[in-house]
C-alpha cells in the first residue's frame, strides 16, 4: 500500500503543507512539530515523491555535466568525482556528451536538450563560441568551466603554461638542449585551451634558455590520446632524429611516445627522455615522469562551486591548483654523444 503525504499529516496531527515544509527542512515549522512529522514519516515508511518535491521547490535536483569523451582518463575522473559530490548533496548528474573525435569538428551544444532538466551545469574542457554561450545562458542556471577558461564564468583548473614550463625546466636542468613537443591541435577560436597554453609554456621556456623551439620540434595531434602520441612521435623522430627529450602535453600521449621510441630500439630515459603532464593513474606502472595535477580535487571543487551557486553564491570564482613534478624512470640526462 502506498503511503501518501495525507497519511503522515493525519498521524502527526498537522496539515499537509506543514508536513511538506518539515520534510524539506524549510523555516516556519517549530522544532517539536518537525520531530512529530519526521517520526510519523519514519513510522509509516513515507518517502516524498521526487517529482512532487521538484515542483514544490522549483528545482530539478539534477546538474548537467557537459564533456567531450568520457572514455579518456582525465574526463572520466572529473566526472566521477563531480557526480559523487553531487550525489552526496542530493543531486543527480545528467551527462551530456559533445564528442570531439567523430569528425573534423565536434558536436555543438544545444540548450534544448537541457531546458528544465538541470539546476546548474559543469562544462569540462570545452570552449563555447558566441552562439553556444548564448545557448548556455538561455538555460538560466549557473555554469562552471573546468580546465578551459570561459570569460564570464567560474573556472577550476591549473596553470597549464607553468606546468609545461616546469616539465621543460626539469629536462633542461638535466642537460637536454633539443626538446621535442607533442601538443594538441591549435584552435584559434580557443586561445585559452590547455593545449595552447602548454604549447606556449614549452616555447617560452626554451626561448628563455636560448634553445631551439622551431615548428619542426612541435608535433600536433587532433586528440591527445596514447595512439595519437605514438604516431606523432614516429613523425617527430623521422623529422628530428637529434631530439634527446620529448615533452608531451598529456600523459596519455607520453605513453604512446614510450612505445614508439622502444620500437626504434632506443631506451626511454637513456637515449630519449619522455615527460608528460597530468598525473595519470597508469603513470606509475609506465615509470613515467610527469607534472601531476590534482584531477580529483578539481572535480570535487568544481562541483562544490556549482552547488554553492545553486544556493545563491553567484560570485565568479577562479580556482587554480598547483602542479607537482613526479620523477620516475623515463627521464635522465642526455646521452653524452648526442649533446650539441
Amino acid at each position: 500500500m502506498t503511503v501518501r503525504i495525507e497519511d503522515v499529516a493525519r498521524l502527526s496531527g498537522v496539515s499537509t503543507a506543514t508536513v511538506s515544509r518539515a520534510l524539506r527542512g524549510l523555516p516556519g515549522v517549530g522544532g517539536r512539530t518537525r520531530e512529530l512529522v519526521l517520526q510519523a514519516a519514519k513510522t509509516l515508511g513515507y518517502t516524498p515523491s521526487p517529482t512532487a518535491s521538484s515542483l514544490a521547490s522549483g528545482r530539478t535536483h539534477s546538474i548537467g555535466l557537459i564533456q567531450p569523451d568520457m572514455s579518456r582518463w582525465f574526463f572520466s575522473t572529473i566526472l566521477e568525482c563531480a557526480e559523487q559530490t553531487f550525489r552526496k548533496a542530493g543531486y543527480d548528474a545528467l551527462v551530456y556528451s559533445l564528442p570531439d573525435y567523430l569528425g573534423p569538428k565536434r558536436q555543438r551544444f544545444k540548450a534544448r536538450d537541457l531546458v528544465g532538466k538541470v539546476d546548474a551545469v559543469l562544462v569540462l574542457s570545452l570552449f563555447f563560441d558566441k552562439q553556444e554561450e548564448a545557448e548556455l545562458r538561455s538555460l538560466g542556471v549557473p555554469a562552471v568551466f573546468v580546465s578551459v577558461r570561459q570569460k564570464g564564468y567560474s573556472h577550476v583548473g591549473i596553470n597549464d603554461g607553468q606546468a609545461a614550463a616546469q616539465a621543460c625546466r626539469h629536462l633542461i636542468t638535466l642537460g637536454h638542449k633539443t626538446i621535442g613537443h607533442l601538443s594538441g591541435q591549435t584552435n584559434d577560436l580557443c586561445p585559452f585551451a590547455p593545449s595552447q597554453r602548454r604549447r606556449d609554456g614549452w616555447k617560452q621556456t626554451l626561448t628563455r634558455f636560448n634553445l631551439e623551439c622551431s615548428d619542426s620540434l612541435d608535433e600536433a595531434v587532433t586528440i591527445m590520446t596514447a595512439s595519437n602520441g605514438y604516431l606523432a612521435t614516429k613523425r617527430l623522430l623521422d623529422r628530428r632524429p637529434d631530439i634527446t627529450a620529448i615533452m608531451a602535453s598529456s600523459d596519455e600521449m607520453a605513453m604512446g611516445a614510450i612505445q614508439a621510441i622502444r620500437e626504434r630500439g632506443l631506451a626511454v630515459g637513456r637515449d630519449i627522455s619522455v615527460i608528460g603532464i597530468d598525473g595519470h593513474d597508469l603513470g606509475r606502472p609506465f615509470g613515467l615522469t610527469t607534472v601531476a595535477q590534482p584531477v580529483r580535487k578539481q572535480g570535487v571543487t568544481a562541483a562544490e562551486v556549482a552547488l554553492k551557486a545553486i544556493e545563491g553564491d553567484l560570485a565568479l570564482k577562479t580556482i587554480i591548483f598547483p602542479t607537482k613534478l613526479i620523477e620516475r624512470a623515463t627521464v635522465g640526462p642526455p646521452p653524452a654523444g648526442r649533446i650539441r
